[in-house]
């Protein structure tokens, strides 16, 4: 996936940022971007609707983005959540303190209002928020709506418990009953109070029920993104086969087949064991004809391929060269050895592409000592006996010709040249080195160089 760049339009500036990493934490986002200059800016979002940007400067110490750091699910760019974040805008602007007082009232409850201001407590001026949050429990209480007053006393004590005044709402007889419920956890509040529920249930997420009471909740909301960010996340630490399943109808739903690619090789990462993620990546592999990745699954003894999955392979496998392929022995020969069991129609172009990629690297000596427990299974001993003679030919300058051809079949073109080379200076007189480098270098693309040694092969054979 490639990073995409947003465009921040910061008072009529235009400024280039390319992101760094999102972060999904209680209701709110953010990614973090970078600036040409090196500059780091935050684009801030509550429930997928973009707030604003702004500079970072520093990040205050037990602040909401400090916070997010610690205790959010956070995943580096280049990535799909980022993509989904950035799609749901096409302006980003940079917004003054009023500005954002006045978006915010138009579209977000007093309660939604004061929770996003404590989002900014790095950025801008603790005070003005405190007062602005201040102002809607203010509100409350005038109107003799204590409850709802409460849920903002909740904020307040999240954002400035320390304050003088906040210790003293604490400590209010009025607020008393409320406290109890809030301390109880009650289902009435829960019910009542959406910002609280959610911390509850975030908070204690790692205890199943909590965890399960979570998903339901942003379900409830539609806040996909933020489920799968759950599901994804490293700060999850297991994954039941029920809740992988919720996972993939999500990435059905609102991932394309290349971002849901991205998102299962990154999970595979924190559950290397988990069958049913192994399976679907497989699956997915196929689909998206990704022939080196499919090898590259298939040394996994728990992979099964029904009779279509076999058919794809054998299809890739014939039409793909040797660049898909492992260069390391070891796992070459692991995954040699289980496409002979699945395709043994196919030993013989299996053997040769496995030979060429490791001649790449490898002397025939060595390659010889590699093919063996292969050839020893299938008793084809057409391609040992080619190595085998490269093996001897190697040894001496007797026969840098058949050496040559041998290198020129395995598409080993340097090394073909190197022994065409030693065979024209110790044959002069002989065209047939001339013949085969002009088909080396032509095979190469080099069809200046291949007819050099066309005409000079011409000479020979007229003055000799």
């Amino acid at each position: 996936m490639v990073k995409e760049q947003i465009m921040l339009n910061d008072h009529r500036k235009a400024i280039p940022l390319q992101p760094v990493k999102v972060i999904f934490y209680l209701q709110g986002e953010m990614i973090e971007a970078i600036s040409e200059n090196r500059e780091i800016y935050y684009l801030f979002f509550y429930k997928y609707r973009f707030l604003t940007a702004v500079k970072a400067k520093r990040i205050k110490l037990q602040s909401y983005i400090e916070q997010a750091f610690k205790q959010g699910m956070v995943f580096d760019a280049p990535h799909p959540l980022i993509d989904k974040l950035l799609s749901t805008r096409h302006e980003f602007h940079s917004l003054s303190f009023q500005q954002l007082v006045n978006k915010l009232e138009l579209h977000y409850t007093p309660q939604e209002q004061a929770h996003i201001l404590t989002l900014f407590e790095s950025f801008f001026p603790k005070k003005q928020l405190f007062a602005e949050i201040l102002s809607h429990y203010y509100e409350y209480r005038r109107n003799g709506q204590l409850a709802l007053g409460y849920q903002i006393i909740r904020i307040l004590m999240d954002f400035a418990p320390k304050q003088s005044l906040v210790k003293s709402f604490v400590n209010d007889v009025h607020f008393h009953k409320y406290a109890v419920l809030y301390k109880d956890k009650s289902a009435k509040v829960l019910a009542a109070d959406p910002i609280f529920a959610e911390k509850v249930f975030y908070t204690n997420k790692e205890n199943e029920q909590d965890f399960k009471l979570l998903t339901a909740f942003l379900e409830k909301k539609s806040r996909w993104m933020d489920l799968t960010a759950l599901f994804i996340s490293e700060r999850n630490t297991s994954l039941s086969i029920d809740e992988y399943h919720y996972l993939s109808h999500l990435l059905e739903l609102h991932f394309n087949e290349e971002e849901k690619m991205f998102i299962l090789e990154h999970l595979s990462l924190q559950y290397p064991a988990f069958l049913p993620l192994k399976q679907d990546l497989f699956n997915q592999y196929i689909r998206a004809e990704k022939i080196g990745k499919l090898l590259g699954l298939l040394n996994d003894p728990d992979i099964s391929l029904s009779k279509s999955q076999l058919q794809a392979l054998e299809r890739m496998l014939e039409q793909s060269d040797t660049s898909v392929y492992p260069h390391e022995p070891v796992v070459l020969q692991k995954m040699v050895n289980r496409l002979m069991n699945l395709l043994p129609e196919k030993t013989e172009i299996l053997l040769k592409q496995s030979v060429t990629v490791l001649l790449k690297t490898k002397e025939p000596a060595a390659i010889k000592s590699w093919i063996s427990p292969l050839i020893n299974k299938t008793g084809d001993l057409l391609i040992f006996d080619k190595i085998e003679k490269m093996v001897n030919l190697s040894a001496s300058l007797n026969d840098m010709q058949t050496l040559g051809e041998l290198y020129f079949e395995f598409r080993q073109f340097e090394k073909a040249i190197e022994c065409f080379g030693w065979e024209m200076e110790l044959k002069p007189s002989d065209p047939k080195p001339l013949q085969w480098l002009a088909r080396v270098y032509h095979e190469m693309g080099q069809e200046q160089e291949s007819e050099v040694y066309q005409q000079l092969c011409i000479n020979v054979q007229k003055w000799g």
